[in-house]
């Protein structure tokens, strides 16, 4: 079944999405930046964005890992919906962003050896 805030996420430059048991992970330079389950969409957002988002009643924190993103939980039956596409962006931009400054590569799912 498909969702807007699905269809959006996946329209997204160089998204790869990936069923993670019943949600979607939606990839970026190798990094997962968003989660979605039925009813709560996970975001991976700069630190000082997720904050904001949890002060203004909008999003619950998660856990920051590593310190400049932290994960935050929306509803997406929530009235604060409407903003999803915004922070989806920033989410997407956070992650490639992040994954430049650090110098690493993009990680890559090793091979497995044909059987």
């Amino acid at each position: 079944m498909s969702s807007p805030i699905r269809d959006q996420l996946r329209a997204l430059p160089h998204v790869a999405m990936r069923r993670m048991g019943v949600r979607d992970g939606f990839f970026t330079a190798g990094r997962m930046f968003a989660l979605l389950g039925e009813t709560t969409i996970w975001l991976r957002l700069p630190v000082p964005v997720a904050r904001a988002e949890v002060e203004r009643g909008h999003a619950a924190i998660g856990a920051v890992v590593p310190a400049a993103l932290g994960w935050v939980a929306v509803d997406l039956a929530s009235s604060h919906a409407a903003e999803l596409p915004k922070l989806a962006l920033a989410a997407h931009q956070a992650v490639r962003s992040f994954s430049r400054r650090s110098g690493s590569t993009p990680r890559r799912r090793r091979a497995r050896p044909l059987t």
